[in-house]
């Protein structure tokens, strides 16, 4: 299910032809897909909080899974919308209880790495999708470089009419696997016990008769939204916009902007050199970073990380995308160096390492932010807010859909597009992160001490 969004990406070009659309309602396509998500994400995440998670996970497997096998069968893009909208509704149940599930079962001072290797097997899963994805799209995107957006997808009706509907398959595929992996899931899938790996509780929980009973009310939520941790750690919309902006129209940005095939040696080099620097430093090295910080006494340890990883992600990036790079004219910065081949490959390493620290601190956000969001607050009202979180976090990442949609169409640049909003939300971003760094502290000591006077309450039978 977390392949989902990575299966549209690569062939948006193919959705796009194949439906007679612009990029403007690509655009509103994945926005309209991460809102409802981020809408599912946070009803579900209060009710991950009350009920039984694993009957939850199930019905969301077979819902995506029978949906998503059904796109074989759309021909007009409200079918299309229709068919995103409910794979949303199953992929936000996810989310929540995913995130659950590991503050369940992971220690606290291990938290960022395991946050980190949840991620990493996502940004795995991405790839493979997207591979999947690639194969059915047979485009020669470098012969078709030097014309314009509108007169690319012409060429592309024109000359690919058998492919245009590919991008149905991957869905087909991955739908039926789901299928039965979640039809194993019944038989396999067990309910952990909720705070069990809490260094107050552990030992008490170990005892099969005695259980954390504290579960969420209502009447808890004005006391979570009112700590001021939450407020800067969940309403950050901005820090995502720029991000869901260059995720939305990655392989776009690839294939019309650069002007290459995404399966070629160029694209391997930027993989091994950007992609995976970026995971390995930002999901381990940064994440283990915050971890080993709170092991040695600093509880905001992990908040101090991600407002780092905030501000050194901004020079990186603003750097790698004003020299995106041209294929047919071999040049950088928008056309303005032109350089032979040994230039330009110089050039494309030095481009895909600024890409990689980039995208290294981009990466190490996450799993700091996801492990502070649970270590300010109590175990009953975490998936709660994660919920939340996750919610403002998608609405981040639509905007930056509809915006890059927009913006595209308008300007008819995408590395233009992205460089701009980098720069603008980016700033806007920190404005947020930095008071997190004075109320952060007092928020997780308040949440240990209770916690340690709520471990010594335990009884059986409680």
């Amino acid at each position: 299910m977390i392949m989902d969004s990575a299966l549209i990406l690569p062939n948006e070009v193919l959705i796009v032809a194949d439906l007679r659309i612009n990029f403007d309602a690509i655009g509103i396509l994945i926005g309209v897909y991460t809102i409802t998500a981020g809408v599912s994400v946070l009803v579900f995440g209060f009710l991950a909080d009350i009920l039984e998670r694993r009957k939850m996970l199930i019905i969301a497997g077979f819902t995506w899974s029978i949906t998503v096998i059904m796109y074989v069968f759309i021909s007009e893009f409200w079918h299309l919308i229709l068919g995103r909208i409910i794979a949303a509704v199953a992929i936000g149940v996810t989310t929540p209880l995913s995130i659950s599930y590991i503050a369940d079962i992971i220690s606290p001072e291990t938290r960022s790495k395991s946050f980190a290797v949840w991620t990493l097997i996502t940004s795995f899963a991405a790839i493979i999708a997207s591979i999947l994805a690639l194969i059915f799209n047979p485009v020669d995107f470098e012969a078709i470089d030097p014309l314009p957006i509108d007169e690319k997808i012409e060429f592309i009706i024109l000359n690919y009419p058998e492919a245009l509907h590919n991008w149905a398959l991957p869905f087909l595929y991955l739908g039926v696997i789901a299928l039965i992996l979640t039809i194993i899931n019944i038989f396999t899938t067990i309910e952990p016990k909720r705070a069990a790996k809490e260094k107050y509780f552990k030992e008490a929980l170990e005892q099969e008769e005695i259980t954390y009973k504290y579960k969420i009310k209502f009447s808890d939520l004005k006391f979570i939204y009112k700590r001021k941790s939450n407020l800067f750690l969940i309403l950050n919309i901005f820090d995502v916009i720029a991000s869901g902006l260059l995720l939305s129209f990655l392989f776009t940005y690839i294939q019309l902007d650069i002007g290459i095939n995404v399966i070629d040696l160029r694209i391997l080099v930027l993989i091994l050199v950007a992609g995976l620097f970026g995971l390995i430093v930002g999901q381990f090295v940064l994440a283990h970073w915050g971890d080993k910080k709170v092991q040695k006494g600093d509880l905001s340890g992990r908040v101090k990380i991600a407002v780092l990883c905030s501000i050194l992600t901004l020079p990186f990036l603003l750097v790698a995308f004003a020299m995106t790079p041209s294929v047919s004219s071999s040049s950088y910065f928008f056309g303005t160096v032109v350089v032979d081949e040994v230039g330009f490959w110089i050039l494309w390493v030095v481009y895909s390492i600024l890409l990689g620290l980039g995208l290294a601190f981009t990466m190490g956000i996450g799993p700091n932010w996801y492990a502070s969001i649970i270590d300010v607050n109590y175990p009953e009202n975490r998936g709660t807010m994660i919920a939340f979180g996750s919610f403002v976090d998608t609405i981040g990442r639509a905007l930056g859909s509809i915006i890059g949609g927009i913006m595209i169409s308008a300007i008819g640049s995408i590395s233009g597009t992205i460089f701009w909003t980098t720069l603008i939300f980016g700033l806007i971003s920190l404005a947020f992160w930095i008071p997190l760094l004075f109320v952060s502290r007092k928020d997780m000591e308040e949440v240990d001490r209770i916690m340690k006077e709520r471990s010594e309450t335990l009884v059986p039978g409680e």
